[in-house]
């Protein structure tokens, strides 16, 4: 099972602009931002440009997901610049109350004193630290960029978020804090910089809390088993247009997809099997080629005495897109990923 939730509030902080709010922006950043109005020396103003990006989301009650989640935060990538190899980035949780503000950074800004910056959490009232009250001495988060182009960043944030979800610590969830160590930070020779999608985005690729564990309900009754990869899965109750929201169960016929020709009065696409354990689905948007559901094990497909099927969640995707279905089978040695001609759309 996944789940998926968008940020409630984010916004960037900045050093080289202390006062500066910019909750607005359709951009978060990570790294390094130099003051450009400041005449200063190249070395000097990355040694003091860390830009940081703080989210919150509201969390899930207890009840309502597994207590072996794992959480994942997921963000999209719009640019990067001279980021060094290997560089590693960190998440913190946040350890007091701010406020995402109205602000911009790089357009002409409208109350930019209003909400958090990298001396104060709410326009008014001061960090206890400068750039942000943060939790770095027990739990954080981290991924280091290894590979090239820089892939989208999908940081394990498990350690961080599951006790607040279990309520095993009591302490209040203010959100986390992405940033680069701080030795980076105070780096003059560092000057990586991440931008990536806020909240504020015109695109599809808003921050989301990734939220998944295996439910994976396997009971096949009487039904046959697959001998082969070569079969043909159809998932036949799938509607068009779906509204957000709507949570159901998809039905899957799995046949052979090349039936050996027979002159008996039998049907040649009579022979229904159920999935393998080790099978799994994906959704997809169409128009931008975008996974939203990738393979793992939160994404099992399920088998009953009636068939192999999938529970559809549509609380993840956005409205007005369409998306296809993948399914990715491991049968001993082999795996195939089958795709469908078949779109649905969500309203």
């Amino acid at each position: 099972m996944k789940k998926f939730l968008t940020a409630s509030k984010d916004a960037t902080i900045y050093r080289a602009y202390p006062n500066s709010n910019a909750g607005l922006d359709e951009i978060l950043e990570i790294g390094k931002l130099i003051n450009a109005n400041v005449n200063v020396t190249s070395s000097t103003a990355y040694a003091s440009g860390s830009a940081r990006s703080l989210l919150y989301f509201d969390l899930p009650t207890t009840a309502s997901v597994s207590p072996t989640a794992n959480y994942f935060l997921n963000l999209r990538i719009a640019n990067a610049s001279n980021v060094i190899r290997n560089q590693e980035v960190l998440v913190y949780p946040v350890s007091r109350s701010w406020v995402e503000g109205s602000g911009y950074l790089y357009q002409n800004a409208r109350n930019v004193e209003d909400g958090v910056s990298w001396v104060r959490l709410n326009g008014f009232t001061s960090w206890s630290n400068a750039g942000g009250d943060l939790i770095t001495s027990s739990v954080s988060g981290s991924i280091s960029l290894s590979t090239y182009p820089l892939p989208d960043l999908r940081i394990d944030v498990t350690n961080i978020v599951r006790p607040y979800v279990s309520q095993s610590i009591q302490n209040t969830f203010y959100g986390l804090a992405v940033q680069f160590p701080r030795a980076d930070e105070t780096s003059s020779i560092n000057q990586g910089n991440i931008k990536v999608f806020s909240t504020q985005t015109h695109t599809i690729y808003q921050p989301t809390l990734e939220i998944s564990w295996d439910n994976q309900t396997f009971n096949t009754g009487s039904l046959s088993g697959l001998s082969s990869l070569d079969v043909k899965i159809v998932p036949s109750n799938l509607k068009e247009a779906y509204t957000k929201g709507d949570v159901s169960r998809v039905s899957l016929v799995v046949r052979d997809q090349f039936p050996l020709k027979s002159f008996d009065s039998t049907l040649r696409y009579k022979n229904k099997y159920y999935l393998p354990t080790s099978s799994y689905y994906s959704i997809v948007d169409t128009q931008s080629n975008t996974t939203i559901v990738g393979f793992d094990d939160a994404s099992k497909i399920n088998t009953d005495t009636n068939g192999s099927y999938i529970v559809l969640d549509t609380n993840s995707l956005y409205t007005g897109r369409y998306y296809t279905l993948l399914f990715k089978v491991i049968l001993g040695d082999y795996t195939r990923v089958i795709s469908t001609d078949t779109l649905f759309k969500v309203n």
